[in-house]
């Protein structure tokens, strides 16, 4: 299995990315580590473009708000539309999986339409045994090995993507550059249908979903948050203008681009999964 490590450290926390090989590619973007253990630090979750199916095995995360809401010991993140602000504090083990949204969500029958706490529970019969054998397991490689081979046993067959799946592969290979209604019109499916099966599947409308994906593919733009070219960004972004930019930006992230990146990103991209250029 080839894998490739990514490692950011901050402060007492690290992240541990590591892709996954060709046999659950058609479900797995990638597997991540979080170890963290120390005083409290919070900062922004940013949305990404897939899912999360994530499991703590001692403290778990806060979404700060009123009231702050502890997260379950094992759930689904959906894609979210606007970023919101995560606290890790005593000591975190936690396990997650990127996953396609669509694949996902017809895999297991799940709902991902929106919900206000941002996850999503589990079945307790099959995953709790789940969430309980990574628990015993001690590193990385082995809750990996563990759960590609859960996977592929439930799918035993090579996955043949409906046009759900065909969507939303479609809006994170060419959104970029081409209008979403070209795209949805290439999946040769009843609209108002496919539309409702997507917020179903993924927890938000394909043209927020294409925003997102346009603002994670800026993240991979950006290598020194000190010299932020915002022009190149424009038009790496295929934005109307600069104006265009800064107002998607702002609506997702909460801030503008400028104040977002003259500042101190390692927390935003250890709560958001991200190390340099990626």
């Amino acid at each position: 299995m080839l894998f490739l490590y990514l490692e950011d450290d901050i402060e007492m926390g690290s992240i541990n990315m590591v892709k996954g090989d060709k046999s659950d590619a058609w479900l797995i973007r990638r597997y991540e580590a979080y170890q963290f253990k120390g005083p409290s630090v919070s900062d922004k979750f940013i949305p990404r473009p897939f899912i999360y199916l994530l499991f703590h095995f001692k403290d778990r995360p806060l979404i700060t708000q009123e009231p702050p809401i502890k997260l379950e010991p094992f759930f689904v993140a959906p894609i979210v539309p606007e970023a919101f602000t995560l606290t890790f504090e005593g000591e975190l083990d936690s396990f997650a999986i990127a996953c396609n949204a669509t694949v996902f969500s017809r895999l297991f029958g799940d709902d991902l339409s929106p919900v206000s706490k941002r996850s999503i529970n589990l079945p307790q019969a099959v995953f709790f045994k789940i969430w309980e054998s990574l628990a015993n397991l001690t590193t990385t490689d082995e809750r990996i090995a563990y759960f590609s081979e859960f996977i592929n046993k439930m799918q035993k067959t090579a996955y043949s993507p409906d046009a759900v799946d065909i969507l939303y592969a479609k809006i994170v290979e060419k959104s970029i550059t081409t209008p979403l209604k070209v795209i949805i019109q290439e999946c040769h499916a009843s609209k108002s249908t496919l539309l409702r099966k997507f917020v179903k599947r993924t927890g938000v409308s394909p043209k927020t979903f294409a925003r997102i994906v346009r603002l994670d593919y800026l993240w991979t733009k950006i290598k020194d948050e000190n010299a932020v070219d915002y022009q190149s960004l424009v038009f790496d972004g295929n934005y109307y203008d600069q104006s265009h930019f800064i107002n998607d930006f702002k609506s997702i992230v909460g801030e503008t681009p400028g104040y977002f990146f003259n500042r101190n990103l390692n927390i935003v991209k250890l709560f958001s999964g991200r190390s340099d250029g990626e």
